[in-house]
């Protein structure tokens, strides 16, 4: 438990409780006079009926950004006659996902931890769409540069989108549902890529 973590104590009907001041997690004690040393209490995660609608809303934007990911290489050829480069420049676009990923991948989850899930998600999305409107008004031959541009933009948010699936399953779900929850966030990566190769 942090040190800004605070409990509040209240007597009921003969019983102490101890509530964290995060929405998801509540640590309840046992009856007064009982053992309440942080060893005894028990965490338990407050389960939402919405956790499955955050869930599919992340992997359904981890979907659209797969997309993204090797939507040019998949159809290289046309991009190559369109913007007049070669083979090699378009393979780049699906790359910048990797090389992206290196270096922003450490801060990424620095922020994760510091600021949650909110925050993280918000930047990812915005990310996304910010990448994806620069690669619609940058569709002329002459715009390749603002193009990768977009691609950079799209790739960024893949750092923020990867590190979150387990963080989601961690903090909206119960032990028991961790696993389908964490599966059902990757699900929409890999649900797009899947679709790309038909």
């Amino acid at each position: 438990m942090s040190e800004d973590t605070k409990l509040d104590d209240c007597e009921s009907n003969n019983q102490q409780y101890f509530e964290v001041k995060d929405p998801q997690i509540h640590i309840i004690g046992g009856a007064l006079g009982s053992d309440l040393s942080p060893k005894n209490r028990q965490p338990t995660t407050r389960l939402y009926k919405k956790r499955w609608v955050i869930v599919l809303l992340f992997s359904s934007y981890s979907l659209c950004n797969s997309y993204q990911w090797i939507q040019y290489g998949i159809i290289n050829n046309i991009f190559m006659k369109f913007y007049g480069v070669d083979s090699f420049t378009i393979d780049w676009m699906s790359m910048i996902y990797m090389l992206t990923y290196i270096p922003f991948i450490f801060p990424v989850t620095w922020l994760l931890d510091k600021k949650g899930l909110r925050v993280v998600a918000l930047i990812a999305t915005a990310m996304n769409c910010v990448g994806t409107w620069i690669k619609v008004a940058s569709a002329r031959p002459d715009l390749f540069a603002v193009t990768f541009l977009g691609q950079f933009c799209s790739s960024f948010a893949q750092v923020f989108i990867l590190g979150m699936p387990s963080k989601i399953a961690s903090v909206w779900f119960s032990s028991e549902e961790v696993s389908t929850a964490c599966s059902i966030g990757v699900f929409g990566n890999q649900l797009s890529l899947s679709d790309l190769d038909f």
